[in-house]
């Protein structure tokens, strides 16, 4: 798990969890027979004391090197076009939000990051905020989010035509605490 200092919270606790480690493509489509895919999701636990949890996810990135930096080789980018803004406490109880799958390589997978797009200077709605239960919404600052993302440590297999499913798992209640 990573820690990061933001403005008013810090957000740590991300896991990644394979939710259904390989489930078979169903062959054709032209996928090349050393490829396989991995979909990537998001959810949350109940949180505490806290009525929304925004992030805004511009990119997910993977590697099978666990120790790759943001700017080695070995990198595959999903970006998501346009970038999503999430609600994560609606994702509790079982509730995924699908953030798509791409192609890989076969082999064994070690690192994500979750790459979160920038707050506007200035805006009316923040890309990444929260708001505490009775309270205002508040902008969180997530420097390290916008360049090299939230580093996660994985261990998910990837087969040649097969799907990895990999779920990150958010939580709030222990995630996001006053700086």
């Amino acid at each position: 798990m990573d820690s990061r200092k933001l403005k008013w919270f810090g957000l740590g606790a991300w896991s990644a969890i394979v939710a259904a480690a390989m489930v078979a493509c169903g062959g054709g489509g032209g996928m090349p027979e050393a490829d396989g895919t991995m979909r990537f999701a998001i959810t949350d636990a109940p949180a505490c004391g806290y009525d929304h949890v925004w992030v805004t996810v511009d990119k997910v990135r993977v590697n099978t090197n666990g120790n790759a930096s943001d700017t080695d080789g070995g990198w595959t980018d999903l970006t998501l076009s346009p970038a999503r803004r999430i609600d994560l406490l609606t994702l509790t109880n079982g509730v995924l939000e699908e953030l798509g799958s791409t192609p890989l390589p076969a082999g064994h997978y070690s690192q994500v990051r979750l790459v979160l797009a920038a707050n506007a200077p200035g805006a009316t709605t923040p890309a990444n905020a929260v708001q505490p239960t009775g309270g205002a919404v508040v902008p969180l600052t997530t420097p390290s989010s916008q360049q090299s993302g939230f580093k996660l440590q994985v261990n998910a297999d990837v087969a040649a035509g097969q799907m990895a499913d990999l779920v990150l798992d958010f939580d709030a209640c222990h995630s996001i605490v006053k700086a």
